[in-house]
């Protein structure tokens, strides 16, 4: 079975890298990733014209907080990582800020992962570290968060199962216990199946492992606070279940790779449940559109800053504490 498995992961990447490398295969991604954005976005256009702009417009967000929740989400992710490869590669965190925000902006704007592929080739560039050191601590890193993210979520879903407060999807899944009995089991399997393979899966050591995992556990566990209490300061009179449920269709969202544009898809996606969830719809269009119409402004700013400090040479690199000295070459 595992041999099956292997046989046709490998068929599967190989004929990916056929259509992907060749000329005619890109543009067709290219010109199919574009439809799928151009259908996101003229729906939204339209459920937006039903709801009125005018009403759109004085319903955006007037609290500070809003704002500061908005950008103290916006630099978790790229703040837990440079701590995390800082001390896996034993290099300066301050100076893997900036790659690793423009690593977020590819990983938003452009294509799921294609910012770990980016940053991987800058630090090749960058540092002397070895490649294969360089593509295992990204792989690892990669799958460690990916499990905190999942574990976070079934943790998460299953305690508001248990506590009632999921009205929406109380309707199409099974009762609290049984629910919540599955997203432990699930995982308990991930956890035993992580520890019973880890030098197939992982190649670092398990205390770096541990310093991954709980950074990104932290991380999601910040995030999705902040997030439940950004929309419940802007929005007050909505009950915290709600916001779960919508944070939940949040993370699945985030969970699903090589979806683009997945912030127009979430406030598509929410808008069209604002009447089930019994909220005001142009309320929540409003402060989602808002969020990420600035974190789109912020990932421009952010990658075009970023990327002109490199060109000028004002921009840190590993290089100083990375490279081998003069004196031992």
């Amino acid at each position: 079975m595992p041999h099956r498995l292997r046989h046709l992961y490998g068929s599967l990447k190989e004929r990916w890298q056929t259509v992907s490398q060749n000329p005619t295969g890109q543009k067709v991604i290219k010109v199919f990733r574009w439809v799928v954005v151009g259908a996101i976005a003229s729906y939204l256009v339209y459920q937006l014209s039903e709801l009125g702009w005018r009403k759109l417009w004085t319903s955006l967000p007037t609290t500070p907080a809003f704002y500061i929740l908005l950008v103290l989400m916006y630099v978790t992710l790229p703040v837990t990582e440079a701590v995390i490869y800082g001390k896996a590669w034993e290099v300066s965190s301050r100076k893997l800020l900036p790659v690793l925000f423009r690593k977020r902006v590819l990983n938003n704007d452009v294509l799921g992962y294609s910012g770990e592929a980016y940053f991987f080739l800058w630090m090749q560039r960058n540092s002397q570290i070895e490649r294969r050191r360089l593509l295992t601590t990204i792989k690892d890193n990669m799958i460690i968060s990916s499990v905190a993210s999942t574990s976070v979520a079934f943790l998460l879903l299953a305690a508001f199962f248990l506590s009632g407060q999921v009205q929406l999807l109380e309707q199409y899944l099974p009762d609290a216990t049984s629910t919540l009995a599955a997203a432990v089991a699930i995982i308990i399997v991930v956890v035993a199946v992580g520890l019973a393979f880890r030098r197939a899966i992982f190649s670092l050591s398990a205390s770096l492992l541990g310093v991954f995992a709980l950074g990104h556990l932290a991380r999601f566990v910040f995030n999705n606070g902040f997030q439940v209490t950004q929309w419940a300061l802007v929005i007050p009179e909505v009950p915290l279940g709600t916001w779960i449920t919508l944070l939940s269709l949040y993370i699945i969202i985030n969970q699903v790779p090589l979806i683009p544009a997945r912030g127009l898809f979430f406030v598509t996606a929410s808008v069209e449940l604002a009447g089930t969830l019994e909220v005001p719809a142009a309320a929540v269009a409003s402060m989602l559109l808002a969020q990420n119409l600035i974190d789109r402004g912020l990932n421009f700013l952010v990658y075009i800053g970023t990327t002109a400090a490199e060109a000028t040479g004002s921009e840190p690199t590993p290089d100083d504490e990375t490279a081998i000295p003069e004196e031992i070459r």
